[in-house]
């Protein structure tokens, strides 16, 4: 049972906030009395427990509440079993009894005492008749009255029994450590941000750069689901900058404050202990002094909370010094903050690591997509480089660049788009995050995705940026549609074909499949080639075609395909689609190179031949007859098989139905 920051001993002085932890030896004996009280409880009820007598072993009454309940994390209050409990007073004969009449727990037991009391007092018992009363129920299940008297009240908390969790008891010194915790952690709860200066000269030194020390304090930050803003201070000609980080908390955000206050304390505690156990590291070790740079405990000159109580703001210092009196931190090394070379795997495990599950659908599906080239050749990177603001007046401070790191990055060849996902949050939150896309106007490279019902709270910023408005779920389709409606190269991009280079290579080869005409034309959708292949083609439509779903090909090298093909199917008669497939690979090389789409799209080509279809899953392939053999070739190229598109699935959740509302006419009208 943890405590309230109201709860907490404390110090309010000239607008600062200062908590009372317990120091090493500090009210050890005292503790030690405590924990002595306790034990010589176990297994009595609560009833004798006298939280005064307690209170008395220490003196100071915040502080005794407040290890009073620290100890609650050993030490608890559990009622006991009910078939134990009848067992040991009046054997098993008894619960057969009770189990007969379905009396389990003290409440049936209770309702089956009020029934009796209705049906042979009238509902009501006097006192003179209270006891030969509750002797004569007892007595029909074998049970005396004392034992009725004390299952009636068997689960009350005065008869819950003290029971210790841990096999050993604690020490003094895990009691006050654990206080000492739990008082950090009842302040942040109440802090509204946590701000973090620090040095960027001694990342710098251990060439680990700003960069990466930016993108693993937002890996963190995220990994522990805590939001975060940065800022970046540039200082004198050849000194380095300063490292602006605020984690926002419980005061600023939505969500449940203890849990979110929770998460911001340890995320604290991994800052602050890196750095004690860093220069621990340092002294004992023998390392080179150039390795200091890569610890966060020298690089940081200042850590303090905005903690709110009683509608007023405090500031909460943080130092190093404070996490030497909290508990150690458990596993502590899986969240190193060494941002050297060597220690770059959890950052690349942080790709994975999304702010919310809107984030994480949208890069579920535009992989999807992208497996099945329907993603026009942008490749999406999560939490990319990030960008600094010009340099201004905001929450940090003034003459401070805020940093902006947007959500993912989309690229494709030289051009990359930067696009961030608004959510509807705060009212701070919005601010804050409308003030930095001010500064980002005129870039050209940002793509906003914005929640239909949040419109209003950014049309300030709707006009300055390209803008995904999405209801429920971010539609990868959508976002596509606006990258190629702002950012569509065509143009640029077929300038760059190399048109005698492409026809020669067709000539040579015989057949240029869909897939590698992408690259050779500088393509990204499928109706972009066939836009492109018309500068192949013109001009030598005799000896160069392309055909959706084929590509570019020499028409000499098809019609020698096809007559090869031909004679072969007819030798061999009708065969199935499937054993067409695997025998052109062997026999043809080229297109035994292409996918059986493609095949399949060629031997379409051929009036002479004809794919017959009994059903979806079967097909046969057979020379046609000779009243469809005259048919040209011209004929037939337009229908081809074309592969379909694939597209994103969108879940059915998240979307309103529409209901009309019934009005019941005048009935006396």
């Amino acid at each position: 049972m943890r405590f309230s920051l109201q709860e907490v001993k404390k110090t309010v002085q000239r607008g600062g906030l200062s908590l009372h932890f317990l120091r090493p030896g500090e009210l050890h004996a005292e503790i030690e009395r405590m924990i002595a009280c306790y034990e010589g409880l176990l297994g009595a009820p609560q009833k004798r427990f006298s939280p005064d007598e307690v209170r008395a072993l220490v003196g100071d009454y915040r502080l005794a509440n407040c290890l009073n309940a620290t100890l609650s994390a050993w030490y608890s209050w559990q009622g006991r079993a009910w078939a134990e409990v009848v067992r040991q007073a009046a054997g098993d004969e008894a619960i057969a009894r009770l189990e007969a009449v379905g009396v389990t727990s003290p409440v049936t037991l209770r309702l089956a005492l009020y029934h009796y009391v209705n049906e042979h007092y009238h509902g009501f018992l006097p006192a003179d008749r209270r006891t030969p009363a509750l002797q004569a129920f007892a007595a029909s299940y074998g049970l005396s009255a004392a034992d009725l008297e004390y299952l009636l009240a068997l689960d009350s908390e005065d008869e819950a029994l003290l029971v210790r969790a841990s096999a050993e008891p604690p020490t003094a010194r895990e009691v006050a450590t654990l206080y000492n915790q739990w008082a950090f952690e009842a302040a942040l709860c109440n802090a509204s941000n946590v701000h973090f200066v620090i040095d960027c000269g001694l990342f710098q030194a251990a060439e680990s750069g700003l960069g990466a020390i930016i993108k693993r304090l937002c890996f963190l930050a995220r990994k522990l689901g805590v939001y975060y803003d940065l800022a970046y201070e540039p200082t004198l000609p050849g000194v380095a900058p300063l490292l602006h980080l605020t984690l926002y908390g419980p005061q600023d955000v939505t969500g449940l404050p203890q849990q979110y206050g929770l998460r911001l304390a340890r995320l604290c505690r991994f800052l602050l202990g890196y750095s004690t156990a860093g220069a621990q590291t340092m002294q004992g070790s023998g390392r080179r002094p150039g390795r200091k740079g890569a610890n966060l405990v020298s690089a940081l000159l200042e850590a303090s909370a905005v903690v709110h109580l009683s509608q007023r703001a405090y500031r909460f210092s943080l130092d190093a010094s404070l996490l030497n009196l909290l508990p150690a931190q458990p596993n502590e090394e899986n969240v190193d903050l060494d941002v050297t070379p060597r220690q770059s795997q959890p950052e690349r495990e942080g790709a994975g690591v999304f702010d919310s599950g809107i984030e994480q659908l949208f890069a579920e599906a535009f992989a999807a997509l992208e497996r099945s080239r329907g993603v026009d050749g942008w490749r999406l990177e999560r939490e990319p480089e990030p960008l600094l603001l010009e340099a201004g007046a905001n929450a940090a401070g003034s003459g401070i660049q805020s940093i902006f790191i947007p959500d993912f990055a989309l690229t494709r060849a030289t051009r990359r788009i930067y696009m961030e996902i608004l959510g509807f949050w705060t009212p701070a939150y919005r601010e804050r995050k409308v003030q930095k896309l001010h500064q980002l106007q005129g870039r050209g490279d940002i793509v906003l995705a914005i929640p239909v019902e949040a419109r209003e709270a950014f049309a300030a910023i709707a006009t300055s940026f390209p803008i995904v408005w999405y209801e429920g779920q971010l539609s990868a389709t959508d976002v596509l549609s606006v990258l190629h409606a702002h950012y569509d190269d065509f143009a640029e991009r077929s300038a760059l074909i190399d048109v005698e280079a492409v026809r020669a290579r067709v000539l040579a080869e015989g057949l240029l499949p869909e897939p590698a005409c992408y690259e050779a034309l500088h393509c990204y959708r499928r109706s972009e080639i066939q836009r492109a292949s018309e500068r192949i083609v013109s001009g030598m439509s005799d000896d160069i075609a392309f055909v959706p779903g084929v590509g570019l090909f020499a028409t000499r090298w098809m019609e020698h395909l096809k007559h090869s093909f031909v004679e072969w199917i007819g030798e061999r008669g009708a065969l199935s689609l499937v054993d067409v497939l695997r025998e052109s690979r062997e026999r043809w090389p080229l297109p035994g190179a292409c996918e059986d789409a493609t095949i399949e799209a060629i031997i379409s080509l051929w009036p002479e031949v004809r794919i017959n279809r009994t059903s979806i899953f079967a097909a046969t392939v057979a020379l046609a007859t000779t009243e469809s053999a005259s048919e040209p070739l011209q004929d037939v190229v337009e229908t081809a098989p074309v592969k379909r598109q694939v597209r994103e699935r969108r879940p059915g959740y998240g979307r309103k139905r529409s209901t009309e509302e019934t009005v019941q006419g005048d009935l006396w009208g």
